[in-house]
């Protein structure tokens, strides 16, 4: 089932996509706006959400790109991720629609790719792609994620 508009603009929606090198990105919308390949199916969102939740942590580090007088539980959500492997994203201004900017909270010091996930796993993820490369990126806008 596709995930409606106002369901989209009530919601922090995780959802992810792949970059040009086949690493691997977490995003939580913030009531933003989803690519219309992770709005399709609700049910191929929650099969990867599952999988990379219930994936284990690589026991590496993370890097946390937050000001270091933030909260720590604010972040925890995103190191959880990038302690899986995953680059960590949220939205600049939250439950503003039309925004499109998002802000990297959390890196991997020990980066997953595409070619270590189940087959199934990564055609899901494949359909959703940043254009370029993540690894170096401080922010970046949905609108070169299709």
């Amino acid at each position: 089932m596709r995930i409606d508009e106002i369901d989209q603009e009530d919601a922090d929606i995780d959802w992810f996509a792949t970059d040009n090198n086949g690493h691997i990105l977490h995003i939580a919308s913030g009531g933003g706006i989803l690519p219309e390949s992770v709005a399709a199916s609700e049910e191929e969102l929650l099969e990867l959400h599952q999988y990379f939740l219930t994936l284990p942590e690589t026991g590496s580090g993370v890097t946390v790109a937050v000001e270091e007088t933030a909260d720590e539980g604010s972040y925890q959500g995103f190191a959880r991720y990038a302690r899986r492997g995953l680059f960590s994203f949220a939205k600049t201004r939250l439950h503003e629609r039309a925004d499109t900017q998002y802000y990297i909270v959390a890196r991997p010091t020990q980066p997953l790719t595409v070619a270590e996930l189940p087959t199934h796993i990564a055609e899901l993820l494949g359909r959703t792609r940043l254009l370029g490369a993540v690894t170096e990126q401080v922010t970046l806008d949905s609108k070169t994620i299709l």
